[in-house]
């Protein structure tokens, strides 16, 4: 039950990664690389989450509730 608790903290700090990189655009106006940074966090945050996902669904403690899956 640890996976859930995860997620939300890699999803929030996406988030917060993401504006982030909005506010150091706006304030910088491309002088420095605190954007392009912030924006690779944002991405290494998802590829995290993605292979958080993809163990929590192969290990079994994670299960898809979609519809079309029943």
């Amino acid at each position: 039950m640890l996976l859930k608790p995860l997620l939300l903290l890699l999803f929030a700090a996406a988030v917060i990664s993401l504006f982030c990189g909005l506010f150091f655009l706006i304030k910088d106006q491309g002088q420095s690389n605190r954007t392009v940074n912030s924006l690779f966090l944002r991405v290494a945050f998802c590829a995290l989450i993605i292979l958080v996902l993809a163990y929590g669904i192969y290990s079994g403690e994670l299960k898809p509730h979609a519809p079309w899956l029943q």
